[in-house]
């Protein structure tokens, strides 16, 4: 049973950014949720599945249990949800979901370098390249729930001020900030960054020896990997740079803290959404050259 406190929203402090999240959420849940049932039906309707589709497939489910979830959300903006065993599963999912997101995400940049860095290498691994993939996915989603199960006593109830708040004066325990900004962050930005400027090099380099639609294509691909690396650094810095405030945080800047993580999750939400456009067609490119369409 869901235990609202509807009074507490009235004069509130932050009122703005109420209204900002009321506003924010309801756009991101609707974008977000069209543009995932779109690309999860393109998705069950491909006939020859690839190592590819199953990272994209995971991806996408990564996502949509994001936007399902969702709607607590917008709830919480028009009429504050008491802290409670949902808030406490709510907080979880939201941050599973969103490094699920970031290390399949980074698994998509470390499998798309190889691919064009090393094909020989790619090509001897084809055949067992849909276990990779899966056994890759299955790892991710073990570890992301073995991090969040050991460390669910920094969100239970007592250690929130809100629904989806904890109380600013407690702090995360050090190991769990650590795996959070280092392993959550750090390391996958870097894989990202890494994999994905030396992947548009070697296309760009690629662009003297080809002519024609390929030459078009190759552009298209690189300009797409490109932005789905600038979306990444976009959406999952500032989160992270709030987590890191929020572990600083003294008395004097409480509402600080507090707006600037608020508005950083939506950030980070809104990832959701642009997830599945631009690997959806990504994928679709590199479908297409694989299958010798053009």
């Amino acid at each position: 049973m869901i235990d609202f406190n509807c009074s507490s929203s009235l004069n509130h402090p932050d009122a703005s950014l109420h209204l900002f999240e009321r506003g924010a959420y309801i756009l991101v849940f609707i974008v977000g949720f069209s543009f995932n049932i779109t690309a999860l039906y393109i998705f069950c309707h491909i006939k020859c599945w690839t190592d590819t589709h199953i990272y994209m497939i995971n991806l996408l489910a990564a996502d949509f249990l994001a936007i399902i979830f969702l709607p607590f959300r917008i709830m919480e903006a028009f009429c504050p949800i008491n802290p409670s065993i949902l808030c406490s599963f709510l907080l979880c999912t939201q941050y599973s979901n969103m490094y699920c997101s970031i290390f399949i995400i980074t698994a998509i940049s470390i499998h798309r370098f190889i691919s064009v860095r090393f094909p020989f290498l790619t090509k001897a691994l084809a055949p067992k390249s849909k276990i990779i993939a899966t056994t890759e996915c299955i790892i991710i989603w073990v570890i992301v729930a073995v991090i969040c199960a050991c460390n669910h006593e920094d969100l239970l109830p007592e250690n929130l001020e809100s629904c989806y708040d904890r109380k600013l004066r407690l702090k995360l325990k050090i190991t769990f900030f650590l795996l959070l900004e280092i392993l959550g962050y750090l390391i996958p930005v870097v894989i990202v960054i890494f994999c994905s400027t030396q992947t548009i090099y070697i296309l760009a380099r690629s662009l003297r020896h080809v002519e024609g639609r390929d030459r078009v294509e190759r552009k298209k691909i690189a300009a797409v990997i490109t932005a789905n690396m600038f979306t990444f650094i976009v959406c999952f810095t500032p989160v992270h740079i709030g987590l890191l405030l929020q572990y600083l945080y003294d008395d004097s800047g409480k509402n600080f803290v507090n707006v600037f993580l608020d508005v950083a999750e939506w950030i980070a939400i809104t990832n959701c959404g642009l997830d599945s456009i631009g690997y959806y067609f990504l994928l679709k490119r590199v479908h297409k050259r694989e299958q010798g369409s053009y």
